[in-house]
């Protein structure tokens, strides 16, 4: 730093420490004018606002599975079984479990608990076919529901 930038900054801070007070910022002395500034606190209003509890309705538990016949558009056995054929070579592991690869919240969704490799045969296609009657099948299976109905 030059001596000519060394200087400004010195006489910035001489500045500032002498008139500071002065201008609203710096050191507050007894000399200065600026503690004998009045200060207003601004008032403010606090409101809370605390909605009346409504309580709750317990949830009911899931509806029964549908008959097989009356789950989906043309479902029959064949249906199923093709589905079923399509989707359980995958089932290797990963988190899509059972005969029609349930992932855990379609498995609860459905009214099934516990692990659905675990379950039936008749148990997981009756919980397929309660998906396919209550949500799109193609958003479901999206691969295997489309070569199951044969589109």
């Amino acid at each position: 730093m030059s001596r000519t930038a060394t200087g400004a900054v010195l006489v910035s801070c001489l500045v500032a420490l002498f008139v500071g007070p002065e201008l609203g910022f710096g050191p507050i002395t007894s000399t200065s004018r600026a503690d004998t500034r009045p200060h207003v606190t601004p008032t403010a209003t606090v409101v809370i606002l605390t909605p009346p509890f409504i309580p709750q309705a317990a949830l009911p538990a899931p509806p029964a599975p549908p008959a097989p016949q009356t789950a989906a558009r043309g479902a029959g056995p064949d249906l199923w079984a093709r589905l079923r054929a399509c989707e359980s070579p995958t089932n290797g592991g990963t988190r899509y479990r059972g005969y029609y690869q349930f992932s855990s919240s379609s498995w609860a969704s459905a009214g099934g608990t516990g692990d659905p490799a675990a379950a039936s045969l008749e148990e997981q296609t009756a919980r397929a076919q309660y998906l396919a009657a209550h949500s799109d099948p193609s958003h479901q299976w999206p691969v295997c529901w489309r070569r199951a109905i044969g589109a």
